[in-house]
């Protein structure tokens, strides 16, 4: 794997070069990588802090999403929530159309299927890199981080 990265192969040309039945962790083979066909969107500048923020923050409005994220010009976050909504993780709950418009986001069941994805990501961070997120600088443990509820949505997702 190390030599196709080296080369500057993606996922999927990988696969297709190297199908091996051996591999450690897999029990079928894929067709195209699902890393690379899951980072199409979830990859893109902004989605998960999108998804993190309706999920995990309850920020459901366009206006409270510019706010909860620092940096975001309103043009890529009406970009961004287009193109989470077409891949269906999440969806209008309300709208409305009189002046001024309100629209607020829900996650779908496929984006509550993120939430686990920015779960983990949130442990391996809490255990490699504390000196940046918590102020003693101390690694912490999945049931040091998240409450029971979080940790049986993790259980119950995978």
């Amino acid at each position: 794997m190390q030599k196709a990265h080296l080369e500057g192969k993606n996922c999927t040309e990988f696969q297709r070069t190297h199908r091996n039945p051996d591999a450690r962790f897999l029990r079928v083979g894929f067709v195209e990588c699902p890393i690379e066909s899951g980072l199409s969107i979830l990859g893109k500048k902004w989605a998960l802090f999108i998804l993190r923020d309706i999920s995990a923050y309850k920020v459901q409005r366009f206006n409270q999403l510019l706010k909860s994220l620092p940096g975001i010009s309103p043009r890529v976050l009406a970009t961004r929530l287009k193109e989470l909504e077409r891949a269906g993780l999440i969806a209008r709950v309300e709208t409305r159309k009189s002046y001024p418009m309100a629209v607020r986001w829900a996650l779908t069941e496929k984006g509550v299927d993120t939430i686990p994805i920015m779960m983990m990501m949130t442990a391996f961070e809490s255990k490699w890199y504390p000196n940046l997120i918590f102020e003693d600088k101390q690694p912490r443990k999945l049931r040091e981080v998240f409450t029971d509820e979080a940790l049986e949505l993790i259980r119950s997702r995978l």
